[in-house]
């Protein structure tokens, strides 16, 4: 029996909803758009502009979904970044509405079947996964198997390495080295016997086969602190080593030493959804890349199986992009979600690459505003800017019309 279904019911009207909105009313389709008081009036403008039906309210709650009449609609889609919400909704729908279509939006792909098998959602769909390849594809437009780096530009990684760090070992080593030289001098050792008894007391083994039984008692006194010297300075260099380690520091040297050797490499500039997604999609396809973000952790770095070097530090500085060898890589993709910052990341990279090389470096920048897009592409081939609302929708739109149009004939 066919069940005649008029519109499409859109939650949520963000940057993503907007788009979703525009793209169902462009395709003719009757759409609904359920979303909260702290809308800018501007997106309403725009929605209504469009053609669509407002409703307001919070659509988490089932009266104020009722006003979009989920009965006769043909779909819902759930288009917040919030991924609990969405779940939440799709949820009360399915046991409200069976013969729904849901389609929803999640940021973790992995389990969007998981989703759709137990709890018979319609369609879990990704953004961030869905755009990734297109920014991978717009990186990798016109390889560059070997940018042209002048002699002058190849710099040793600048590590940041904490002063105690280094103080520490060498007043031990300066205290060790005059040890051995004071007692091959005064109790005539070889240069062997002198470095192993002052082993010996530094790390208070102590043998028994060397001692200063019978030796000048202001060489016991230095026997004396030369022990307790050596006690404190190896307490201290154990805490230091964990301290490094735990600290995360020995994971950035490592970081940074395998970034100076990569060529040809995509640098990735912020690892929010989008970024962790394009840095695997890169992986997979066996495209060196080297991360970069202000704020990455240790499970960050887990997060990407540790395939590629993460690079701690604020992209729009010239030393950190050089940490990330922006001098050698054939392009960079600035995927934060400040369109200003990655607009800045891309210049200051430019320059910098400039300074390495001849060539010009690709430049890939997530955008929001279509309007900057637009403008930026009409002055420069250098600098592509994409959006994943601009990407996904169309995915969203086709599973959206093609499952709506399958609950008709149910």
């Amino acid at each position: 029996m066919k069940t005649q279904h008029s519109h499409y019911i859109v939650c949520g009207l963000g940057r993503f909803g907007l788009h979703i909105t525009d793209l169902l009313c462009k395709a003719g389709e009757t759409v609904v758009v359920i979303t909260n008081d702290s809308c800018s009036p501007e997106m309403c403008t725009r929605v209504e502009a469009v053609g669509a039906r407002i409703v307001s309210g919070d659509f988490c709650t089932a009266p104020i979904r009722e006003k979009a009449d989920p009965a006769s609609a043909a779909a819902i889609v759930l288009t917040t970044s919030q991924d609990v919400v969405n779940l939440q909704v799709a949820l009360q729908v399915r046991g409200e509405f069976p013969n729904l279509a849901v389609v929803m939006r999640y940021s973790e792909q992995k389990l969007a079947s998981r989703l759709e098998k137990d709890f018979g959602i319609t369609a879990v769909l990704s953004p961030a996964v869905l755009a990734a390849g297109e920014f991978v594809h717009a990186a990798l437009r016109t390889p560059i198997e070997n940018p042209q780096v002048g002699p002058q530009s190849i710099k040793l990684p600048r590590w940041h390495i904490r002063g105690e760090f280094l103080v520490i070992p060498v007043i031990l080593f300066l205290i060790y080295t005059s040890a051995v030289i004071l007692f091959r001098n005064t109790l005539e050792l070889s240069w062997i016997d002198a470095a192993y008894f002052t082993t010996s007391i530094v790390t208070t083994v102590g043998f028994g086969d060397f001692n200063l039984e019978h030796a000048p008692t202001w060489l016991k006194l230095f026997g004396i602190g030369l022990m307790f010297a050596g006690i404190m300075l190896i307490g201290i260099i154990a805490s230091l080593l964990t301290l490094f380690i735990v600290s995360g520091s020995a994971m950035q040297l490592r970081s940074e030493f395998l970034a100076s050797r990569k060529n040809g490499h995509v640098v990735v500039c912020g690892l929010g959804q989008v970024g962790v997604a394009i840095t695997r999609d890169l992986i997979e396809q066996g495209i060196a890349v080297v991360a970069v973000d202000p704020a990455a952790t240790d499970d960050d770095h887990r997060e990407l199986d540790l395939q590629c070097p993460l690079i701690v530090g604020d992209a729009t500085k010239t030393t950190v992009l050089e940490r990330a060898g922006i001098g050698k890589a054939r392009a960079l993709i600035a995927c934060t979600s400040n369109d200003a910052l990655n607009l800045e990341i891309g210049l200051t990279a430019q320059t910098t690459a400039e300074l390495a090389r001849s060539q010009r470096l690709r430049l890939v920048l997530r955008c929001f505003d279509y309007d900057v897009a637009s403008r930026i592409h009409a002055i420069s081939s250098d600098y592509i800017l994409l959006s994943e609302a601009q990407i996904a929708a169309p995915v969203f739109i086709n599973r959206t019309i093609k499952n709506g149009s399958h609950a008709e004939a149910v």
